[in-house]
């Protein structure tokens, strides 16, 4: 028996995804025992009256919608299999007949006997063959791009279609109707397509189910599920691009608009790829599995994506989880932009960057496009990540306020691998942790707190191990919001008028994902809680060796962590760089705010600032102080401009207050005002953390008891 070089690819192709693929892709479909009463029947060439009601009379591919509407809900159309191909040059078949709920019209593919068999279609698509190299790209770009199968009008409802082999067509489905409802599509094989299921912008299908489908060769997005289609199924499916590249660009399954509530299983995605014009100097495209913003309730189990320009799996929707999944080769084998995805025993291994910019990676996250907006949450129990390539970052957080929460996974990497990283942005935190651990967090901060009427509040919120913070309810939630910043913990209430009081309940979220709420008060009254402070008596230790303080290591600072230190229960500053070394304290949220620390020595040189809006060593409104003078100054990359100064400096337990509030900036000593209000020029006006810079000569010890908060 001859076996043409299409059948074997295809073989292959189900064999190599053998572990994706469930045992019953090979299952035959069973055989019709009797031909139905409400049959209707087609042959490539129409045959007798061509009415359709027996092989002998057989109608025309082009008159198929007649006949589902002459089978009739329940109904049959057999396609015969064994009479030639199905040739489709220049015209599509147009449906926009049905069946009903729960009585479809069934489309398949038979031999003379009614046994199953796929049906060939051929189209006008260019030829092409899987070359042998599974790295080989073919350029599609000047390729006729072949023609339309069944292209389905609104009416077309409720239909089964299975036993297919299309071959050099342009769309196997393409979908147009406002709504489709009950659509299934099985037991089909496609060779060398532009796509294979696709439907029309802002239009919809409900209760679709794809399964059983192997496709070798596609040049745009294979399967694609948008406007509000869901309860949307796709089973043993095993999708090869085969590299074709030019038509911008492949993609095995992609999700958009507000498509919703999708499933799949045992889906595979591979070698699609994207050489955005041959330009290695530009980012190269094409996923294996995407989903965009608006698209939520994402299940995927036991698939794989591999082989890819782009990311295995690319989500930007909402409530994502892959159970079991592999991704394999990809240049970014898990991409996350999205606000929530679970990865439950997933497996990274050997991503690999074929071109274009950007490393390889295993997990990226993009975050919050600005400092104030919450990134994405990427939940990660067990599995596996494996590489040895010192090319690869394994965990790499962009942009703001991310966070990945990592339980029991398998990390295997080079030495010389980076672990993980932020890049262009703060406020990223990662989380380690066991996936045996069911161990919720205690919230150790205090429930009851007090605001002053018409200020600002911000509470610093603790847990006995790290946490994320989230809003959870209460019945003033409303008016409390967290701070976007993942590694701090800061509640935040806007200024109220009067002695309100105010309930909210906040929720801690650990590593493996335990939760533990609290029902937080917040009283009226003229003696608010202090948001931080700091008394520094703890052992000798770096500034920074405690989770409160973060050194700020960019923006022009040449200090280093070492620069400032716990001595003998004081801060003292040792070992000062000319342009500084800056330490934030926890954020409270606020533009308006103050910073204060008691005057721990009275040195004859500058040797630090009390700083608010602190940006970094070079960007803040700072407060100095020495023997005989206290300055304040505006920094602005670098340059530090004095806007104000007195030369009645402190003495030791001297309380030095930094305020600013609007565009206006204050000192005071001791609760007098000293310097200000003075107008600033604008140097971070929404800037929101406070801290010290040590700039100058050193000094042991400089300040005691620092504290800050909103204003």
């Amino acid at each position: 028996m001859f076996v043409s070089r299409r059948r074997l690819i295809l073989a292959g192709l189900v064999s190599l995804t053998r572990s994706a693929v469930s045992a019953s892709f090979a299952q035959p479909v069973p055989e019709s025992a009797s031909t139905p009463a409400n049959a209707r029947f087609v042959m490539p060439s129409p045959a007798g009256n061509g009415s359709g009601d027996s092989w002998e009379n057989a109608a025309s591919i082009w008159q198929l919608n007649t006949m589902i509407a002459l089978a009739g809900p329940g109904g049959t159309v057999y396609v015969r299999a064994d009479a030639g191909p199905y040739l489709f040059k220049a015209i599509r078949v147009t449906l926009n007949r049905g069946g009903s709920a729960g009585n479809p019209v069934t489309v398949m593919g038979v031999d003379e006997a009614l046994a199953p068999m796929k049906a060939t279609v051929i189209g006008t698509r260019t030829g092409w063959t899987l070359p042998a190299d599974p790295e080989a790209v073919t350029n599609v770009r000047n390729w006729s791009v072949g023609t339309d199968t069944f292209f389905l009008k609104a009416g077309a409802d409720h239909l089964t279609f299975k036993l297919f082999d299309f071959q050099r067509v342009g769309q196997a489905f393409h979908l147009t109707g406002r709504t489709h409802r009950n659509i299934t599509v099985s037991d089909c094989a496609i060779y060398n397509a532009r796509r294979f299921f696709e439907h029309d912008p802002r239009t919809s299908h409900v209760n679709t189910v794809i399964r059983n489908v192997a496709a070798v060769g596609f040049s745009k997005t294979a399967i694609r599920i948008r406007g509000d289609s869901h309860n949307v199924l796709l089973e043993d499916i095993a999708l090869n691009s085969g590299r074709q590249d030019g038509d911008n660009f492949a993609t095995g399954v992609e999700c958009n608009e507000t498509a919703h509530d999708i499933t799949m299983r045992r889906v595979t995605a591979m070698n699609c790829h994207d050489t955005h014009g041959s330009d290695p100097d530009r980012f190269w495209n094409a996923d294996g599995f995407a989903s965009e913003r608006g698209n939520t309730n994402i299940l995927r189990e036991d698939c794989a994506s591999s082989g890819n320009t782009d990311a295995g799996y690319d989500d930007k929707g909402t409530n994502v989880t892959n159970v079991r999944c592999t991704a394999t080769g990809n240049k970014i084998n898990f991409k996350v932009w999205g606000p929530s995805t679970k990865n439950i025993e997933c497996r990274a291994i050997d991503p690999r960057s074929r071109g274009g910019v950007g490393p390889q990676i295993q997990y990226y996250v993009y975050g919050g496009e600005a400092p104030n907006v919450v990134g994405a949450d990427v939940f990660i129990k067990g599995g596996v990540v494996s590489d040895d390539d010192p090319n690869t970052s394994v965990f790499l957080a962009e942009s703001y306020n991310s966070v990945f929460r990592i339980a029991g996974l398998n990390i295997t990497h080079n030495p010389q691998a980076k672990l993980q990283q932020e890049l262009g942005g703060w406020g990223n935190v990662f989380l380690y942790g066991s996936a045996s651990d069911t161990t919720p967090p205690a919230i150790t901060s205090a429930p009851s707190l007090t605001a002053a009427p018409d200020s600002n509040f911000a509470h610093l919120l603790r847990a006995d191990k790290q946490v994320t913070w989230e809003i959870a309810g209460g019945s003033d939630a409303a008016a409390f919001r967290v701070l976007a910043d993942r590694r701090a913990g800061t509640l935040m209430m806007s200024a109220a008028p009067g002695a309100q009081t105010r309930q909210v309940v906040v929720r801690a979220s650990d590593a493996a994902g335990n939760r533990a709420d609290q029902s937080i008060t917040v009283n009226g009254g003229e003696t608010p809680t202090v948001f931080f402070n700091d008394k520094f008596d703890r052992a000798d230790q770096e500034l920074a060796a405690v989770a409160d303080w973060t050194f700020i290591r960019e923006g022009g600072g040449d200090g280093a962590p070492t620069d400032v230190a716990i001595r003998g229960g004081k801060l003292a500053i040792s070992n000062t760089a000319y342009r500084g070394a800056a330490f934030a304290s926890p954020d409270c949220g606020f533009a308006d705010h103050y910073v204060q620390a008691t005057v721990a020595s009275a040195p004859s040189t500058y040797n630090g600032l009390l700083a608010c809006r602190l940006a970094d060593a070079s960007n803040l409104i700072g407060a100095e102080f020495k023997r005989g003078r206290i300055s304040l100054y505006e920094g602005a990359d670098g340059t530090f401009q004095e806007l104000g100064f007195v030369t009645e400096g402190p003495v030791v337990g001297d309380v030095i207050r930094l305020e600013v509030k609007g565009s206006l900036a204050t000192v005071k000593k001791n609760g007098v005002v000293i310097i200000g209000p003075v107008t600033m020029a604008g140097t971070n006006a929404t800037g929101t953390r406070s801290g010290i810079v040590s700039r100058g000569l050193a000094v042991d010890a400089w300040i005691d008891v620092y504290e800050s908060g909103p204003l």
